[in-house]
């Protein structure tokens, strides 16, 4: 304080200009300035030193030995004299905590530092506990991974061919029960179950059963009169028959290749499967052939198909009705069909 009046240096900046005696301040005002430090209290307590052993100063030359030791107290205490005012005291509490909290404060500061070391996306909290993700998400993995494989393996293309076969092998077997079920032959209305149960058409039905009797069954006059029963049943007309031949022909000389009649130079495996698309080419070409199955004026290209000529394919033809027996019974046969579904239409 000053000798006279015993105010504080600080407030000097309060003070009018042009008084030159300026009022102390009052204690409202003294008590906003806070203590920074024992740099702040020794440079207050100089400052009143100076101010009591010193005569009165104008505003102007306290306000500059004002700043001069701020600024020194300042460089010091290596602070800002502008930041140095602003500061507060803080006060640190120690309180006193149970030794498992602390343990558990550790494991939490832990686990919090290794999880921010590992890369990768951060997610939000969970309630279980993080060491379950990592079987968790090995057991995520596995469960779509397995999904995905059985997918595919369902609608691979293998699986897909594999399917059509077994249908195949079901239609079959289905229209033989039928053949032997009835000795007339099929008639039209199981042909209509089983289309609805396979879901093909009768042409593709007809077709099937043809290539399969070709393959697997003996070409006698008991499988031709059934074929032609088939045929019959399916209520197709010359021309959608003589396609169904043509598709059969197209897809055998794409199994085994065309009629090559020299089979000289062949190996042993070349030369089966020449002969087997020679018999293939009898067979088919005999059915064609006969006017109960397909008429003459029907658009057949079967031996074009097969690349054979006029006197190679007849040659074939008799000597697949030579492997077949007595077709006479064949015409019977099929004459006594005849007959019956005539008085049944009458």
């Amino acid at each position: 304080m000053s000798s006279a009046y015993g105010y504080h240096p600080f407030c000097t900046a309060a003070a009018s200009s042009y008084d030159r005696h300026p009022r102390p301040p009052s204690k409202s005002i003294t008590s906003q300035f806070t203590t920074t430090g024992t740099q702040t209290n020794c440079l207050s307590r100089s400052l009143n030193s100076n101010t009591v052993n010193t005569p009165l100063l104008s505003t102007s030359s306290r306000r500059a030995r004002l700043a001069l030791s701020t600024a020194a107290a300042a460089a010091r205490s290596n602070v800002n004299p502008n930041e140095s005012e602003k500061k507060e005291e803080e006060v640190e509490v120690e309180v006193d905590m149970p030794w498992i909290q602390e343990k558990a404060l550790d494991i939490v500061e832990f686990t919090g530092s290794v999880t921010q070391a590992l890369p990768g996306p951060r997610v939000g909290q969970s309630s279980v506990p993080w060491i379950l993700a990592v079987p968790l998400a090995y057991v995520g993995i596995s469960f779509v991974f397995s999904v995905y494989k059985t997918i595919r393996k369902l609608t691979s293309p293998k699986q897909a061919r594999r399917k059509l076969v077994s249908k195949n092998a079901e239609l079959c077997r289905s229209i033989d029960e039928l053949l032997e079920k009835e000795g007339n032959g099929i008639q039209q209305e199981a042909l209509k179950g089983l289309t609805q149960k396979t879901g093909f058409s009768t042409g593709d039905i007809l077709r099937k059963y043809i290539r399969y009797s070709l393959n697997e069954k003996p070409f006698d006059p008991k499988l031709v009169a059934a074929l032609i029963q088939i045929r019959k049943a399916t209520m197709l007309d010359d021309s959608q028959v003589a396609e169904i031949v043509n598709e059969i022909s197209r897809r055998i000389v794409k199994d085994y290749g065309p009629v090559v009649m020299d089979t000289s130079g062949y190996s042993e495996k070349g030369l089966r499967r020449k002969l087997a698309v020679q018999a293939l080419f009898g067979k088919i070409f005999y059915l064609s052939e006969l006017p109960e199955f397909c008429a003459k004026d029907s658009p057949l290209i079967v031996k074009e198909i097969f690349g054979v000529a006029d006197e190679d394919a007849e040659r074939l033809r008799l000597h697949t009705v030579a492997e077949a027996g007595d077709m006479g019974s064949l015409e019977k046969m099929v004459d006594g069909s005849d007959s019956e579904d005539s008085g049944e239409g009458s």
